[in-house]
C-alpha cells in the first residue's frame, strides 16, 4: 500500500522528534546560567528524555544515535573535570537496561515508571560521578550530584508528562482517535 506524502512526512517527523527534543534539552541544560545555585541544581533533562523515549519509542533512538548525543553532551560540557564519552556510555547503558526490562515498565502505572526512572537515574548519576572522580584522580564531594538527582526526581513527573504529549495517537494525549474507514462502514 502506497503512503501519501503527508503520511511519510508524519512518520519522518515522529522519528525526528525524540533526537531533536534530546538535543534541545542538552542545549537547555548546558546554557550558561549566571546564578551559581541554579546551575548546581539543574535537573538532568537529557537523561529524562533518554529514559522516556527509550521506554516508549525505542525504535527512534538507536544506540549509535544515543552515543553521538552523549558525545555531543560531553563535548559541550568540556573542561578538565568531565571525561569524554561518559554521557554517551550512560545514554547507551540506560537504553540497553530499558530494552531488557521494558516489558515491566510499559503497561504499568506512572508510579512504577517513576520508580524505574529513580533507579536508573541513580545508577547513571553514580556512574557519572564515579567516572569524573576517576578522571580527576580525586574524591569529589557527592552532595551536588545527590542534590541534582533529587531535583531531577521531583521534575520527572512534569517532564515525563510533557514528553508523553509528543506521542501520536495515544489515549494519554486526550486526542480523540478517529475510527477507521472499515469501522465507520461497519456502523452503517
Amino acid at each position: 500500500m502506497d503512503d501519501t506524502l503527508l503520511q511519510r512526512l508524519d512518520r519522518w517527523c515522529q522519528a525526528a522528534l525524540p533526537p531533536l527534543i534530546i538535543t534541545l534539552l542538552i542545549l537547555l541544560t548546558l546554557a550558561p546560567i549566571r546564578i551559581s545555585y541554579v546551575a548546581a541544581a539543574a535537573p538532568l533533562l537529557p537523561l529524562m528524555a533518554v529514559y522516556h523515549f527509550s521506554l516508549f519509542r525505542p525504535q527512534y533512538l538507536p544506540p549509535l544515535l544515543l552515543f553521538l548525543l552523549g558525545l555531543f553532551t560531553d563535548l559541550l560540557q568540556g573542561g578538565a573535570g568531565s571525561p569524554l564519552g561518559v554521557s554517551a556510555l550512560v545514554f547507551v547503558l540506560m537504553r540497553a537496561l530499558l530494552e531488557r526490562n521494558r516489558r515491566y515498565l510499559v503497561d504499568v502505572s506512572f508510579v512504577f515508571i517513576w520508580l524505574g526512572y529513580a533507579l536508573l537515574s541513580a545508577f547513571a548519576v553514580a556512574l557519572l560521578w564515579g567516572a569524573t572522580c576517576l578522571w580527576s584522580w580525586r574524591l569529589l564531594d557527592p552532595a551536588p550530584v545527590i542534590f541534582q538527582y533529587v531535583i531531577s526526581l521531583f521534575f520527572y513527573p512534569i517532564v515525563g508528562w510533557l514528553l508523553g504529549r509528543t506521542r501520536a495517537r495515544d489515549p494519554l494525549n486526550d486526542a480523540p482517535i478517529a475510527p477507521s474507514r472499515e469501522a465507520r462502514q461497519w456502523r452503517r
